[in-house]
């Protein structure tokens, strides 16, 4: 993504932000320590890229924005700029001999221009030893030096960080923002749909698509749900011969629950109102089939759905679970 892009992608994704961290600049007023919280994919990569250039373009506009294209904006975005150091976990956490080449780096000076920004992405994954030694640094500001520490969980950070730093909690993107992120990703307009029923994580969104993983499991699930809705027997063996493949850990397990529970959501909707559009494709082909049951019932196998994920919580096995839901739901609308 070039520079202009993530201008262009901060303003869209975060523009309240953007608007007020570029007033905060334009009166001298920024933190010295910054704290962005929030699940990724909300823009917090391309507001920070966009703060710091804001920070060291030479070429900022009457409106306050960096240009986008001069040498310092290009070499920001591609994290070559030797004044912007960036740390990140290596495996679970962030090591204290991170810290370390942090702390020799704040001794330093700036190599170009007059600041120095160290960007610390997962530091909610800091250990205790390392989280003590940022802490030695942030209390000692310089004015030539600017901390920005990236977490998607705010609660694992020590109070005493926190507390030294000024903490951005980002909104959630806007229904249209999302489906605009989503559909840039490479997801149909319907695909789309579904998948923001489901998370408001863009990253975890881009995950789904490795592999066409999230168009596979949702077209199990249609294969599912169809299944026990026309009471068939093989909805068990789709189980074990479609899902099963596909779920490798505790959230996709929940993921396909909550794909399930969307199902018959709409379901429910389309039954009550036909002229709505489901998110699914088999959407019109179940209001059939659903319109010749009791909403009651629908209600009932919507509610088993969402607490399903309960058993797995009490460590029931999620093929277990799943088997135990495909048979409440079929005798639920059989009427048993």
């Amino acid at each position: 993504m070039s520079a202009l892009d993530v201008i262009e992608q901060a303003h869209a994704k975060q523009p309240r932000l953007v608007e007020q961290l570029g007033q905060a600049a334009a009166h001298d007023q920024l933190a010295h320590a910054y704290l962005f919280n929030g699940p990724n994919g909300r823009g917090q990569l391309e507001l920070v890229d966009w703060l710091i250039m804001r920070l060291m373009c030479p070429n900022i506009s009457e409106d306050g924005e960096p240009d986008g294209v001069c040498d310092q904006c290009r070499r920001i975005v591609n994290h070559e700029h030797p004044d912007v150091i960036h740390i990140a976990a290596e495996g679970k956490t962030i090591k204290v001999e991170q810290v370390r080449y942090l702390r020799d780096e704040f001794t330093k000076t700036p190599t170009e221009g007059r600041h120095k920004v160290f960007v610390i992405h997962d530091a909610d994954r800091l250990t205790t030893s390392a989280a003590n030694g940022l802490l030695k640094f942030i209390e000692e500001p310089s004015a030539q030096q600017t901390a920005i520490l990236l977490s998607e969980n705010k609660a694992q950070i020590l109070p005493t960080i926190i507390s030294r730093t000024q903490v951005i909690d980002l909104p959630k993107l806007s229904p249209a923002q999302m489906h605009l992120a989503l559909t840039e990703l490479g997801y149909s307009a319907q695909a789309a749909g579904l998948v923001q029923h489901l998370t408001d994580n863009v990253e975890l969104a881009r995950e789904w698509l490795v592999d066409d993983w999230f168009g596979q499991v949702s077209a199990s699930v249609e294969q599912l749900v169809t299944a026990i809705l026309h009471k068939q027997t093989d909805a068990f063996g789709l189980v074990q011969v479609e899902i099963l493949p596909l779920v490798g850990n505790s959230e996709q397990q929940a993921t396909v629950l909550a794909l399930i529970a969307q199902a018959w959501r709409d379901i429910l909707l389309t039954k009550a109102e036909p002229q709505l559009v489901g998110d699914f494709a088999a959407t019109k082909q179940w209001q059939t089939q659903a319109n010749k049951l009791p909403l009651a019932s629908i209600i009932k196998v919507l509610d088993r759905t969402l607490q399903a994920p309960q058993r797995l919580q009490k460590n029931i096995a999620f093929q277990t679970t799943l088997e135990a839901l495909i048979l409440e739901s079929q005798l639920e609308l059989a009427g048993v």
